[in-house]
C-alpha cells in the first residue's frame, strides 16, 4: 500500500492499494516530456530549460537538427503528441581526468552518459593520443586496435589498448541528464504523464524514476519510459534491476543507426492516452532496430518484466505494456502494465481533487454526502465509456473532523491473446 498525505496537516490522505481490477478506455489525455542530447551549438534552447513543441520545425530550431531530442520530439509529434514537453541536457566538459592509476585496460569514466561523437572524446596514455572509437557494446569484449580505446557513450565504460605504465588522462563530455529531468518534473510534474528518457544510462534512470516516486507525494503521477540497455548479450542471463510501477524499460530502444525510440514510443503512448494499451501497436515511423529479437528473446525480456521491441518491416511493434513489476510485488500487483498504473493514477486524482472541495466544510452527514455524490458523477462517467463495469463508495465518519472515503472499481483488462482454430474441409454453414 503507498501512502500520500497525512492527517497531521488539513487536507486528504490516500491510501492506494492493489486489488484485482484495471482499466482501459477511461478517455483522459496523455502528456509527455522527453529528456535528452540536444546540438545546442546549432540550436536555440537553453540546457535545463523547458521547452514546449508543437511542430518539427521548432525543435530542430531549438535542439539542432539531427540531435537526438530533436529527432525524438519529432518522432514523437508524428506518432500523435501534442504538445511534447522537452528538455535538452547540459554538455559537461571534463578535462584531464585522471587514469595513471587504472591497473588494466578496463575503466569507466567518472562521468555518464558521455557523448556520442568520438571527436569530443580524447584520450592519451603514456603521452600517446588515442583514436576513439563509439561501441555499444561491452568494450571489454571487443578487440582493440593500437593506439585506440573502445567507448561506449551510455555506461562511460571503456577498452585501452594497452594499460598506463606512467600517465594516462581524458577529455570529453557528459550529459548532466539528473538536473534536465529536476528540470522537467520540478516544472512540468503536475501535466506530464510520461517521462521519456532517451539514454540507457542505468544512474540516469535510476535518478528519474526516484523523482518519479517522491512527485507522488504531491499528487504528481507519472511513469518513466526509458531503454533497458543500448545492447544486451545474452537476454536468457539479462536481470532487471527495478521493481516498480513507475518504470518502464524497452529494448531495443534504438534503431540501427542510434537514434533512440523512446520519443516515437512516448508519442504514441501519448496518443492513446488511457484510451487504449499500446499492446501490438506499431511506431509507424521506425521500421529498423538496433537488434532484432527472436520469439525466445521476446519471452525472456517479458520474464524479466522488460518491453520486447519487434523489429518488422511494417514498423516496430511494441509487444507488451510491462513496467518492471515483479510477480512477488504484491503491493503493485495490479499495476504489472503501464496502462493499469496510469488508470490508478487518474482515478487517485479525481477522488483527491473532489476531496479537497470539502475541507473546511462543517464536517456533518449532508457535506459527507455531497462529497459522496461529487465522486459518484465522475465514476459514472467512467462507466458510461465501458471502462469500468462498476463501483462502490463509502463515505463515512472516522472521529469529529475525520472522514474515510473507500472506493472500489471493477475494469476490464486489455484483449492480450487470441486463440483462433482455422478448419479445413467440409463444414456446414449456418447461412
Amino acid at each position: 500500500m503507498v501512502s500520500i498525505g497525512n492527517t497531521i496537516l488539513p487536507g486528504v490522505q490516500t491510501n492506494i492499494e492493489s486489488a484485482d481490477s484495471t482499466a482501459v478506455n477511461i478517455g483522459a489525455p496523455g502528456q509527455i516530456g522527453l529528456v535528452g542530447e540536444a546540438d545546442l551549438a546549432n540550436g536555440t534552447a537553453t540546457a535545463n530549460e523547458l521547452e514546449i513543441i508543437r511542430t518539427p520545425v521548432k525543435a530542430r530550431t531549438l535542439f539542432g537538427a539531427g540531435s537526438q531530442l530533436a529527432e525524438n520530439v519529432v518522432q514523437a509529434l508524428t506518432e500523435g503528441a501534442y504538445p511534447v514537453y522537452a528538455v535538452a541536457a547540459e554538455a559537461v566538459e571534463v578535462v584531464g581526468e585522471d587514469l595513471s592509476g587504472l591497473a588494466s585496460t578496463s575503466g569507466v569514466l567518472e562521468n555518464a552518459p558521455v557523448s556520442e561523437s568520438p571527436s569530443e572524446v580524447a584520450f592519451s596514455v603514456d603521452g600517446t593520443g588515442k583514436d576513439a572509437v563509439l561501441t555499444y557494446h561491452d568494450p571489454a569484449t571487443e578487440t582493440v586496435g593500437t593506439d585506440t580505446v573502445h567507448y561506449n557513450p551510455s555506461s562511460g565504460a571503456f577498452e585501452l589498448d594497452a594499460a598506463p605504465s606512467t600517465s594516462g588522462e581524458v577529455d570529453y563530455t557528459y550529459y548532466d541528464y539528473d538536473a534536465a529531468t529536476d528540470a522537467l518534473i520540478d516544472t512540468a510534474g503536475n501535466i506530464v504523464d510520461v517521462v521519456g528518457l532517451l539514454n540507457e544510462n542505468s544512474a540516469a534512470v535510476g535518478y528519474a524514476h526516484t523523482k518519479a516516486v517522491v512527485a507522488t507525494n504531491r499528487y504528481e503521477f507519472m511513469v518513466v519510459v526509458a531503454g533497458a540497455a543500448p545492447r544486451i548479450p545474452d537476454t536468457f542471463a539479462y536481470e532487471v534491476a527495478y521493481d516498480s510501477s513507475r518504470l518502464q524499460l524497452l529494448y531495443p530502444a534504438r534503431t540501427a543507426d542510434d537514434l533512440s525510440i523512446i520519443g516515437a514510443y512516448c508519442g504514441l503512448r501519448a496518443s492513446l492516452g488511457i484510451n487504449s494499451s499500446p499492446m501490438f501497436k506499431r511506431l509507424s515511423g521506425v521500421t529498423d532496430l538496433a537488434v532484432t529479437l527472436s520469439p525466445d528473446d521476446q519471452q525472456n525480456l517479458i520474464g524479466q518484466s522488460t518491453v520486447p521491441m519487434a523489429d518488422e518491416s511494417r514498423g516496430a511493434r511494441i509487444v507488451e505494456d510491462l513496467t518492471t513489476v515483479s510477480d512477488d510485488n504484491m503491493d503493485e500487483a495490479s499495476m504489472r502494465q503501464v496502462l493499469h498504473r496510469l488508470i490508478v493514477d487518474y482515478v487517485t486524482n479525481i477522488v483527491n481533487a473532489n476531496s479537497e472541495r470539502y475541507i473546511g466544510s462543517l464536517h456533518k452527514k449532508s457535506t459527507r454526502d455531497a462529497l459522496q455524490g461529487s465522486i459518484t458523477s465522475e465514476l459514472k462517467r467512467l462507466k458510461a465509456t465501458d471502462s469500468i463495469t462498476g463501483f462502490t463508495i463509502a463515505i463515512e465518519e472516522v472521529d469529529a473532523m475525520t472522514a474515510s472515503a473507500d472506493v472500489g472499481i471493477d475494469t476490464i483488462d486489455p484483449l492480450r491473446n487470441i486463440v483462433a482454430t482455422i478448419s479445413a474441409g467440409q463444414i456446414e454453414s449456418d447461412e
